[in-house]
Protein backbone atom coordinates (compact mmCIF):
# COMPACT_ATOMS: atom_id res chain seq x y z
CA UNK A 1 0.00 0.00 0.00
CA UNK A 2 2.81 2.41 0.89
CA UNK A 3 4.69 1.72 -2.34
CA UNK A 4 1.53 2.13 -4.43
CA UNK A 5 0.77 5.48 -2.70
CA UNK A 6 4.28 6.79 -3.35
CA UNK A 7 4.02 5.96 -7.04
CA UNK A 8 0.68 7.75 -7.41
CA UNK A 9 1.97 10.89 -5.68
CA UNK A 10 5.01 10.96 -7.92
CA UNK A 11 2.82 10.60 -11.00
CA UNK A 12 0.54 13.37 -9.76
CA UNK A 13 3.49 15.70 -9.10
CA UNK A 14 4.88 15.13 -12.59
CA UNK A 15 1.43 15.64 -14.12
CA UNK A 16 0.87 18.92 -12.28
CA UNK A 17 4.38 20.16 -13.04
CA UNK A 18 4.06 19.44 -16.74
CA UNK A 19 0.67 21.12 -17.00
CA UNK A 20 1.80 24.18 -15.02
CA UNK A 21 4.74 24.63 -17.39
CA UNK A 22 2.42 24.22 -20.38
CA UNK A 23 -0.04 26.77 -18.96
CA UNK A 24 2.73 29.30 -18.33
CA UNK A 25 4.08 28.80 -21.83
CA UNK A 26 0.63 29.30 -23.34
CA UNK A 27 0.07 32.42 -21.20
CA UNK A 28 3.43 33.86 -22.27
CA UNK A 29 2.72 33.17 -25.95
CA UNK A 30 -0.74 34.73 -25.69
CA UNK A 31 0.59 37.84 -23.97
CA UNK A 32 3.35 38.26 -26.57
CA UNK A 33 0.76 37.91 -29.33
CA UNK A 34 -1.39 40.64 -27.76
CA UNK A 35 1.56 43.04 -27.55
CA UNK A 36 2.66 42.27 -31.10
CA UNK A 37 -0.85 42.81 -32.41
CA UNK A 38 -1.00 46.21 -30.73
CA UNK A 39 2.31 47.29 -32.24
CA UNK A 40 1.26 46.29 -35.74
CA UNK A 41 -2.17 47.91 -35.44
CA UNK A 42 -0.76 51.45 -35.61
CA UNK A 43 0.53 51.00 -39.14
CA UNK A 44 -1.83 48.40 -40.58
CA UNK A 45 -5.35 48.99 -39.29
CA UNK A 46 -5.46 52.74 -38.70
CA UNK A 47 -7.69 54.62 -41.15
CA UNK A 48 -6.64 58.06 -39.88
CA UNK A 49 -2.90 58.53 -39.38
CA UNK A 50 -1.99 60.87 -36.52
CA UNK A 51 1.46 62.43 -36.09
CA UNK A 52 3.18 64.80 -33.70
CA UNK A 53 4.61 67.67 -35.75
CA UNK A 54 7.86 69.21 -34.52
CA UNK A 55 10.50 71.68 -35.74
CA UNK A 56 13.08 70.73 -38.25
CA UNK A 57 16.42 70.44 -36.46
CA UNK A 58 18.97 72.13 -38.73
CA UNK A 59 20.34 75.65 -38.46
CA UNK A 60 20.23 78.32 -35.76
CA UNK A 61 16.52 79.15 -35.97
CA UNK A 62 14.78 75.84 -35.43
CA UNK A 63 11.22 76.37 -36.54
CA UNK A 64 8.08 74.89 -38.02
CA UNK A 65 6.60 78.11 -39.40
CA UNK A 66 8.30 80.97 -41.25
CA UNK A 67 6.28 84.16 -41.73
CA UNK A 68 8.46 86.05 -44.22
CA UNK A 69 7.92 89.83 -43.92
CA UNK A 70 5.35 89.81 -41.10
CA UNK A 71 8.20 90.34 -38.63
CA UNK A 72 11.92 90.99 -39.01
CA UNK A 73 15.00 88.88 -38.43
CA UNK A 74 14.71 85.88 -36.14
CA UNK A 75 11.15 86.84 -35.15
CA UNK A 76 9.96 85.46 -38.47
CA UNK A 77 10.75 81.96 -37.19
CA UNK A 78 8.07 80.27 -35.07
CA UNK A 79 8.80 77.07 -33.14
CA UNK A 80 6.08 74.40 -33.10
CA UNK A 81 4.85 73.68 -29.60
CA UNK A 82 4.01 70.25 -28.12
CA UNK A 83 0.53 69.19 -29.16
CA UNK A 84 0.85 70.37 -32.76
CA UNK A 85 -0.77 67.55 -34.74
CA UNK A 86 -0.68 66.52 -38.39
CA UNK A 87 -3.32 64.06 -39.61
CA UNK A 88 -3.85 62.13 -42.83
CA UNK A 89 -7.08 60.37 -43.79
CA UNK A 90 -6.37 58.39 -46.95
CA UNK A 91 -9.99 57.19 -47.16
CA UNK A 92 -11.39 60.71 -47.59
CA UNK A 93 -8.25 62.23 -49.12
CA UNK A 94 -8.04 64.89 -46.42
CA UNK A 95 -5.61 66.02 -43.76
CA UNK A 96 -4.92 68.78 -41.27
CA UNK A 97 -2.17 70.68 -39.47
CA UNK A 98 -3.40 72.11 -36.17
CA UNK A 99 -1.42 73.56 -33.28
CA UNK A 100 0.59 76.52 -32.00
CA UNK A 101 3.99 78.03 -32.69
CA UNK A 102 5.92 80.74 -30.80
CA UNK A 103 8.73 83.05 -31.94
CA UNK A 104 11.59 84.57 -29.94
CA UNK A 105 9.45 87.56 -28.87
CA UNK A 106 6.74 85.21 -27.57
CA UNK A 107 4.30 86.04 -30.36
CA UNK A 108 1.89 83.11 -30.60
CA UNK A 109 0.72 81.71 -33.94
CA UNK A 110 -2.36 79.47 -33.93
CA UNK A 111 -2.31 77.19 -36.96
CA UNK A 112 -5.48 75.63 -38.36
CA UNK A 113 -4.93 74.27 -41.86
CA UNK A 114 -7.26 71.86 -43.66
CA UNK A 115 -5.87 69.85 -46.55
CA UNK A 116 -7.55 68.00 -49.41
CA UNK A 117 -6.99 66.41 -52.79
CA UNK A 118 -4.68 63.72 -51.41
CA UNK A 119 -2.43 62.29 -54.11
CA UNK A 120 -0.51 59.13 -53.32
CA UNK A 121 2.48 58.90 -55.62
CA UNK A 122 4.03 55.77 -57.03
CA UNK A 123 7.59 54.98 -58.06
CA UNK A 124 8.73 57.38 -60.75
CA UNK A 125 5.62 59.56 -60.80
CA UNK A 126 6.54 63.18 -61.50
CA UNK A 127 4.76 65.79 -59.39
CA UNK A 128 6.26 69.12 -58.49
CA UNK A 129 6.89 69.85 -54.83
CA UNK A 130 8.98 72.31 -52.89
CA UNK A 131 12.60 71.53 -52.24
CA UNK A 132 14.88 73.99 -50.52
CA UNK A 133 15.68 76.75 -53.00
CA UNK A 134 12.44 76.19 -54.89
CA UNK A 135 13.66 73.26 -56.96
CA UNK A 136 11.09 70.77 -58.24
CA UNK A 137 10.82 67.11 -57.33
CA UNK A 138 13.01 64.84 -59.42
CA UNK A 139 11.63 61.27 -59.51
CA UNK A 140 15.02 59.90 -60.53
CA UNK A 141 17.21 61.36 -57.77
CA UNK A 142 14.73 62.17 -54.99
CA UNK A 143 12.96 59.90 -52.51
CA UNK A 144 9.99 58.04 -53.94
CA UNK A 145 7.96 57.92 -50.73
CA UNK A 146 6.38 61.38 -50.81
CA UNK A 147 2.64 62.05 -51.08
CA UNK A 148 0.81 65.31 -51.68
CA UNK A 149 -2.23 67.39 -50.82
CA UNK A 150 -3.27 69.52 -53.76
CA UNK A 151 -5.77 71.82 -51.96
CA UNK A 152 -5.62 73.70 -48.68
CA UNK A 153 -7.67 76.18 -46.65
CA UNK A 154 -7.63 77.66 -43.19
CA UNK A 155 -5.98 80.34 -41.11
CA UNK A 156 -2.83 81.18 -39.20
CA UNK A 157 -3.61 83.68 -36.45
CA UNK A 158 -0.79 85.60 -34.77
CA UNK A 159 -1.73 87.18 -31.44
CA UNK A 160 -5.38 87.24 -32.51
CA UNK A 161 -4.89 88.64 -36.02
CA UNK A 162 -5.89 86.16 -38.73
CA UNK A 163 -4.07 85.46 -41.96
CA UNK A 164 -6.05 83.33 -44.38
CA UNK A 165 -4.82 80.97 -47.06
CA UNK A 166 -5.75 82.22 -50.50
CA UNK A 167 -8.08 80.23 -52.74
CA UNK A 168 -4.95 79.23 -54.65
CA UNK A 169 -2.81 78.70 -51.55
CA UNK A 170 0.45 77.25 -52.83
CA UNK A 171 3.26 79.60 -53.81
CA UNK A 172 5.26 78.73 -56.90
CA UNK A 173 2.79 76.08 -58.07
CA UNK A 174 3.99 73.58 -55.48
CA UNK A 175 1.73 71.29 -53.45
CA UNK A 176 1.70 70.40 -49.75
CA UNK A 177 4.01 67.41 -49.38
CA UNK A 178 4.41 64.81 -46.67
CA UNK A 179 6.38 61.58 -46.31
CA UNK A 180 9.94 60.32 -46.10
CA UNK A 181 12.22 63.16 -47.21
CA UNK A 182 9.33 65.65 -47.50
CA UNK A 183 10.74 68.11 -44.96
CA UNK A 184 12.44 70.46 -47.41
CA UNK A 185 14.92 71.66 -44.76
CA UNK A 186 16.46 68.37 -43.68
CA UNK A 187 14.91 65.65 -45.92
CA UNK A 188 13.52 63.89 -42.84
CA UNK A 189 10.16 62.16 -42.49
CA UNK A 190 7.86 65.15 -42.27
CA UNK A 191 6.17 67.75 -44.39
CA UNK A 192 6.57 71.17 -45.96
CA UNK A 193 4.85 73.68 -48.18
CA UNK A 194 5.06 77.23 -49.44
CA UNK A 195 1.84 79.03 -48.57
CA UNK A 196 0.21 82.24 -49.84
CA UNK A 197 -1.63 84.10 -47.08
CA UNK A 198 -3.42 87.43 -46.90
CA UNK A 199 -4.49 89.46 -43.88
CA UNK A 200 -8.07 89.93 -42.79
CA UNK A 201 -7.82 93.63 -43.75
CA UNK A 202 -6.89 92.82 -47.35
CA UNK A 203 -3.11 93.18 -47.21
CA UNK A 204 -1.16 91.98 -50.19
CA UNK A 205 -0.50 88.21 -50.27
CA UNK A 206 2.53 87.06 -48.35
CA UNK A 207 4.66 84.02 -48.93
CA UNK A 208 5.06 81.91 -45.78
CA UNK A 209 6.15 78.32 -45.33
CA UNK A 210 5.95 75.35 -42.98
CA UNK A 211 8.65 72.72 -42.48
CA UNK A 212 8.30 70.01 -39.86
CA UNK A 213 9.34 66.55 -38.75
CA UNK A 214 6.74 63.90 -37.94
CA UNK A 215 6.47 61.11 -35.37
CA UNK A 216 3.53 58.69 -35.31
CA UNK A 217 1.07 58.80 -32.40
CA UNK A 218 -0.58 55.44 -31.52
CA UNK A 219 -4.34 55.59 -31.04
CA UNK A 220 -5.55 55.52 -27.39
CA UNK A 221 -7.10 52.09 -27.88
CA UNK A 222 -3.81 50.82 -29.24
CA UNK A 223 -1.92 52.17 -26.22
CA UNK A 224 -4.34 50.39 -23.89
CA UNK A 225 -3.96 47.18 -25.89
CA UNK A 226 -0.16 47.45 -25.75
CA UNK A 227 -0.17 48.15 -22.00
CA UNK A 228 -2.41 45.13 -21.43
CA UNK A 229 -0.17 42.94 -23.57
CA UNK A 230 3.09 44.00 -21.95
CA UNK A 231 1.46 43.79 -18.53
CA UNK A 232 0.45 40.21 -19.24
CA UNK A 233 4.02 39.41 -20.30
CA UNK A 234 5.35 40.94 -17.08
CA UNK A 235 2.83 39.06 -14.99
CA UNK A 236 3.74 35.78 -16.63
CA UNK A 237 7.44 36.41 -16.00
CA UNK A 238 6.81 37.29 -12.35
CA UNK A 239 4.74 34.14 -11.84
CA UNK A 240 7.50 32.10 -13.44
CA UNK A 241 10.12 33.69 -11.18
CA UNK A 242 8.10 33.32 -8.00
CA UNK A 243 6.62 29.89 -8.64
CA UNK A 244 6.45 27.62 -5.60
CA UNK A 245 7.09 23.88 -5.59
CA UNK A 246 4.06 21.83 -4.59
CA UNK A 247 4.90 19.52 -1.70
CA UNK A 248 3.03 16.46 -0.58
CA UNK A 249 2.91 15.00 2.91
Amino acid sequence: MVAAKAVSLLDLREFLGANMKKSKKLLMMSAMAVAASALSATSVSAEVLIFNASNYTAGANKHGLWTNNTNVGADRFYAFQPGTIFTVDTDTGTGSLVGTAINGSNNVANIDLRLGGFLETTLGSAFTYKKEGGLAYDPVTDTQDVDFFTTASGTISIDGYSYMLRSNPFAGGHAFQYGIGANAKNSAFGGSSWLLVEGENGERPRHWDVNFNLAAVPEPATWAFMIFGFGAVGGALRRKKNRQTVSFA
